[in-house]
């Protein structure tokens, strides 16, 4: 009996406290375990996260492919005040690298072509103007002057400043080019050291193309005013002038892209259906034409 209270006794003064201490030291553990493995979770999270938020700003990065063309070129109706000024377009001023490539064949004049129609242009006294001037000329404000014409290049290739422009600077010859602004700096296009050092020259003009160069009647409403207000801005920002006209890539255009235009603060702009005619009723949608790589210089003069 005495033995028994001696062992409830040392129960009491020896084994619990060393419970107690056992029982904290592993609660102890169970803690610094459980935010090890918190730790440890959180980390394995942000690994799997984070190549997925790389990934996503990326996708945002991607230049969206050009759809392609769907609605025919449309031709609107010549009215009000009307001018007779051809309007040329040009695409590539340059020997075609891949003679397979019938679509590149037909929108490159080579640069001994070029020269023979700029110097056909020079010695038979046309003028050739700028859009600035032909647009108060089509409101019936000023008269332009005779034989006037204009030259536009579309999509800013980089054979424009070591072809065309030494050309157009040997005859005194004034043109236009339209700037696709997000091509610009890349492969076969103008670097933007060029494009301002032609601004500056009083020769070369520069236009509106779009961002991206994209058909504007197959991308949503909001990409196709996104690519017209941004181009405009981009090339103001780059220039420091204002930008009046934009060339709708592949002459797409319809009335919703008009509105657009006149919306962001153009004053006309150029489609690629043909005639010569200017008036008040198509200056958001000039009619312009185009000089085949195959075309000799009767074919050109034809065309005036």
């Amino acid at each position: 009996m005495k033995m028994a209270k001696k062992n409830k006794s040392f129960l009491k003064t020896n084994i619990s406290p060393i419970l107690i201490c056992l029982i904290l030291i592993l609660v102890f553990l169970i803690l610094i375990l459980f935010f090890e493995l918190k730790i440890f979770t959180s980390n394995i999270n942000l690994n799997i996260l984070k190549p997925q938020a790389k990934q996503t700003t990326q996708t945002n990065l991607t230049i969206i492919p050009t759809p392609k063309p769907t609605e025919k070129i449309y031709a609107p109706q010549i009215s009000g005040n009307q001018i007779r000024v051809p309007i040329l377009m040009y695409h590539y001023i340059g020997n075609n690298p891949n003679p397979t490539d019938k679509q590149r064949d037909y929108l490159s004049v080579t640069p001994d072509k070029f020269e023979e129609q700029m110097k056909y242009l020079k010695e038979n006294g046309y003028n050739t103007i700028s859009l600035d001037t032909l647009y108060p000329a089509i409101r019936g404000q000023i008269t332009l002057p005779a034989k006037s014409i204009i030259l536009t290049f579309d999509d800013g290739y980089m054979d424009f400043y070591t072809n065309a422009y030494p050309i157009l600077l040997k005859y005194g010859l004034h043109a236009t080019v339209f700037i696709p602004t997000n091509l610009m700096n890349q492969g076969y296009y103008l670097s933007w050291n060029q494009i301002r050092e032609m601004s500056g020259s009083g020769l070369i003009n520069f236009g509106a193309h779009g961002v991206n160069h994209y058909h504007l009647t197959s991308v949503s409403p909001q990409t196709a005013e996104s690519e017209i207000i941004q181009s405009k801005k981009i090339l103001q920002d780059n220039l420091g002038i204002p930008i009046n006209f934009i060339a709708y890539p592949f002459g797409a255009v319809n009335e919703n892209i008009i509105k657009i235009t006149k919306n962001a603060g153009y004053m006309g702009a150029l489609g690629t259906w043909a005639n010569k005619t200017q008036s008040e009723g198509t200056i958001f949608n000039m009619p312009r034409l185009k000089v085949g790589g195959g075309a000799d210089l009767q074919t050109f003069i034809d065309l005036l």
